[in-house]
């Protein structure tokens, strides 16, 4: 009988000539089932009724914190077209903190990009206490890539959207 591993071992490799960056991807593991989404809402409202209206006003608590730190620190903010490679705009931004000995935030893009995230619906329920069904769906919602410089580390970024399961990803 055939494992796992000797299955794999016919059709994945991984080979490594060098590494130039390390790339990791998060989320909040709490928001991956719909249950899991309407007890994490519930705790937002204090036990109330789970609305989709939640994540909105969570998604755009944070874009207005986004755009508060980015004015507050001066930081440039870039929406990416869908032409752009990101990498390429970045870099002058990159190579000014370079020169200038600066490190942390250097620019701020924004780029429309699919995403997974959650959708509630109204499912029944009377108006006092309506129902709400949630489910998944691939939505293009705003990425938002903040570049960072560090002397020793350099270049990096941070890539998130204000959509649950409010993903990450550094690179």
């Amino acid at each position: 009988m055939a494992t796992i591993s000797s299955l794999l071992a016919d059709h994945v490799s991984l080979r490594v000539r060098s590494v130039d960056r390390i790339f990791l991807a998060g989320y909040v593991p709490r928001l991956q089932c719909d249950g899991q989404l309407v007890r994490f809402l519930n705790e937002r409202v204090g036990g109330t009724i789970p609305s989709p209206a939640i994540l909105g006003k969570i998604g755009r608590a944070y874009v207005e914190e986004v755009n508060q730190f980015a004015k507050a620190n001066e930081i440039p903010v870039v929406r990416f077209q869908k032409s752009d490679v990101k990498e390429d705009v970045a870099r002058p931004h990159m190579q000014a903190a370079e020169r200038d000995r600066r490190s942390g935030v250097v620019m701020l893009g924004v780029a429309q990009e699919k995403a997974w995230a959650w959708r509630g619906w109204r499912d029944g329920g009377h108006d006092a206490h309506p129902h709400f069904e949630f489910a998944r769906h691939a939505i293009f919602v705003n990425h938002y890539y903040w570049y960072l410089f560090d002397p020793e580390w350099g270049p990096s970024f941070v890539k998130t959207n204000a959509y649950a399961s409010y993903p990450v990803w550094i690179t």
